[in-house]
């Protein structure tokens, strides 16, 4: 809990009411006076739907990521990006379905002044919440890679809303009473927030005495906690099997109803759709050798099954090193690659039940038996069906393409163990709307 979901929902809110309020501006500049409310209610009904698709657009384009939040060029950049769309969607709802807006110069100025509103609305948050003095102030007690990791992070972002006065390293304590007395005065320092580790011994030791501290409106959160709100992952050196049977299956019955309906509803009309797209590619495929490969890939339950695609490469190396070394993509298959086409034929994977829309990329055997010996608790991700698109391939992008890598698979774990965990239906459409970014941008593999 960095608080950034709280940071989100504010830009949301912030988004709507500046769009609302540029609405308003534009009718004072279309008639040189004050709209009469009911006047703005006229419009505001047939503006709605604007609204609304432009705050989809501005997730599409990343305007709610901290990435994009904390730099002045990227926000820049996306804003502009962003309105030339919602010119695009603008002329084909009022246009196109011919909604009931007269005079037209009212939407033209309304694009017009939304632009320099919501620039103006994002560099006052950023440069707000850019301030020291506007974060919460807040104590670190725990040890490790993670915590340490989780510290420079703190220190180096100023849109997370704490800081971190004092760190305080349980192993340094001579007792669990000692490091109550640490916390306190920390507390006593002005620290209003205690992100702890409660896995550590000592820590766990000393939470009867900080007990009280937790009535005296002082928060505590949880490490991992903390930890998965920071980065979007799960830190797999303080997850256990305790923290992994909450994640099963069996809790999540009615989502996962609900996400095999959309995948078989889903994947049917995109069949259709992309059906003269997968034929011509692969008669274009087809003249240099085989069009399709029929790769297999561990499924849900450790289960193997045949994965579609259309065939990018020479030949299909099946994951040997030494093909893989002999192997190339060819001048079809970059563009399918770049496209995304190679992909399509995964929508019949998806209609039998292999895989979904949404979930960990599937692997190959091969290095899912040599993972699974080398990565603690790397079969979790076995237990939810393997996806066509996931959060480790939006969050990831050092995740390894081929060949053993057990330190960058650890690290595509733990966005694996963060989905598997907060899998639902709101988090599967915001990785289906990253994902429609990525290919309209082209960023293929």
């Amino acid at each position: 809990m960095a608080f950034t979901r709280r940071e989100a929902a504010t830009l949301v809110i912030g988004d709507f009411l500046v769009l609302c309020a540029s609405l308003w501006a534009a009718l004072v500049i279309r008639n040189f006076a004050l709209p009469s409310l009911r006047y703005f209610e006229t419009l505001f009904g047939p503006f709605l739907p604007i609204f609304l698709l432009s705050l989809v657009v501005f997730y599409i384009a990343g305007l709610y990521e901290k990435q994009t939040m904390l730099a002045r060029r990227v926000m820049g950049e996306r804003i502009a990006w962003t309105q030339f769309a919602n010119v695009i969607l603008a002329a084909l709802l009022f246009f196109v379905l011919q909604l009931s807006v007269t005079p037209k110069t009212i939407l033209a100025l309304y694009l017009v002044v939304s632009v320099v509103l919501v620039s103006l609305w994002r560099f006052y948050r950023m440069n707000r919440e850019r301030r020291v003095e506007a974060r919460t102030c807040a104590v670190l007690v725990g040890r490790g890679e993670a915590v340490d990791e989780a510290y420079r992070e703190a220190a180096g972002n100023s849109l997370l809303l704490v800081r971190f006065i004092e760190r305080i390293d349980p192993g340094e304590a001579q007792s669990s009473e000692a490091l109550a007395v640490r916390v306190r005065v920390a507390i006593q320092a002005g620290a209003r927030v205690v992100v702890l580790d409660t896995r550590d011994e000592t820590v766990e030791r000393a939470l009867p005495i900080l007990y009280e501290l937790m009535l005296d409106d002082v928060a505590f959160i949880e490490f991992s906690e903390f930890y998965e709100s920071v980065f979007d992952r799960v830190p797999l050196a303080h997850i256990d099997y305790a923290w992994l049977l909450g994640c099963m299956p069996e809790r999540h019955a009615l989502y996962d109803a609900a996400k095999r309906t959309i995948d078989i509803v889903g994947a049917f009309v995109a069949l259709i759709i992309a059906s003269p797209f997968i034929l011509a590619a692969g008669a274009l495929v087809r003249t240099t050798g085989p069009a399709f490969l029929y790769n297999e890939r561990i499924g849900k339950s450790g289960r193997p099954f045949h994965l579609y695609k259309l065939r990018t490469m020479l030949y299909d190396d099946k994951g040997d090193p030494e093909l893989r070394a002999k192997n190339r993509i060819t001048r079809i298959g970059a563009f399918l690659r770049k496209s995304r086409i190679d992909e399509l034929p995964q929508l019949w994977n998806i209609l039998k039940g292999d895989a979904s829309f949404i979930g960990p990329r599937p692997e190959l055997p091969a290095l899912a038996v040599e993972y699974e010996e080398e990565i603690p608790y790397y079969q979790a991700r076995h237990s939810i069906p393997p996806g066509l698109s996931g959060w480790a391939q939006l969050r990831d992008p050092d995740a390894p393409k081929g060949g053993v890598d057990v330190a960058r698979t650890s690290k595509k774990l733990s966005y694996d163990l963060y989905y598997l965990k907060h899998r639902s239906l709101g988090l599967d459409v915001a990785i289906m709307l990253k994902t429609l970014r990525a290919l309209a941008s082209f960023s293929g593999k």
